[in-house]
């Protein structure tokens, strides 16, 4: 059976699954327990040194595939569904899959550096037997999670402004392609036809209020969501949460 490595509240992940979903491709999904999953992820993907991140997934033959695009992509051959990379839109979806990356990074960023600041949203981090386990002392284990984490990617807090400029020089581009999109159908979608490319800019909007359907604790939702960008691009949210409820009916099983 197809395997999925990801974690539930990572927008990295989601967009896997969403297009896995899409496609209708059988898989189970296994959750990630960042530090302690490690050296195993490591060895998964024969890569002793360096970053490695999830998703991950392993096909039924033993192939593994990273990265979120790359799983979409892998997931389009398989199934059946929407065509998640018609060719008439290849140059276009990598667009939009650029954008997302530049928005989901400048967000975790800003996102990181709150959490510094909520010893709630830090216990949440923290595994949930280990939560069980400490009570108090979970938010120390979550700190250490999220300090790694800010090593790993960036997101110290002098680079905020620079950060959210990124966030909204994305949200601005998605908000002038949605205005050019062709309405009609179950939901507004970027090419007329739901493609990766809106999986992709969904997503995008995550560090600004995340959808409901993305398992997060209360604190790290709170964390998750900068009111400034929310409001100002509601318009844009509204548009998500519209595509979630025609094509992600429902959030997946854990």
């Amino acid at each position: 059976m197809t395997e999925l490595l990801g974690l539930v509240f990572s927008p990295w992940t989601e967009k896997a699954r969403w297009a896995l979903d899409v496609r209708r491709v059988p898989y189970t999904f296994r959750h990630y327990l960042p530090l302690i999953g490690e050296p195993a992820l490591r060895v998964k993907v024969r890569r002793l040194t360096g970053r490695v991140s999830v998703p991950v997934l392993t096909t039924g033959d033993g192939r593994v595939i990273e990265d979120s695009a790359n799983i979409a992509r892998w997931a389009d051959g398989q199934g059946a569904g929407p065509t998640l990379f018609p060719a008439e839109h290849e140059a276009a979806i990598a667009r939009f899959v650029d954008l997302s990356e530049r928005a989901l990074a400048a967000g975790r960023a800003r996102s990181l550096v709150r959490m510094l600041s909520d010893d709630e949203a830090l216990a949440e981090m923290a595994p949930p037997p280990l939560r069980r386990a400490l009570g108090p002392l979970a938010s120390r284990i979550g700190r250490m999670g999220v300090g790694r984490t800010i090593r790993k990617y960036g997101g110290h807090k002098a680079d905020g402004e620079m950060h959210r400029q990124t966030q909204v020089e994305v949200l601005e581009e998605i908000r002038a392609a949605l205005a050019k999109a062709p309405s009609g159908g179950a939901a507004r979608t970027l090419f007329g036809q739901l493609t990766f490319a809106d999986i992709a800019a969904a997503q995008a909007l995550v560090f600004g209020g995340p959808p409901a359907e993305l398992k997060l604790g209360d604190a790290s939702r709170r964390c998750f969501t900068d009111p400034e960008l929310r409001e100002r691009y509601a318009d844009v949210i509204a548009w998500r949460d519209e595509l979630y409820r025609a094509f992600r009916t429902a959030a997946p099983a854990a």
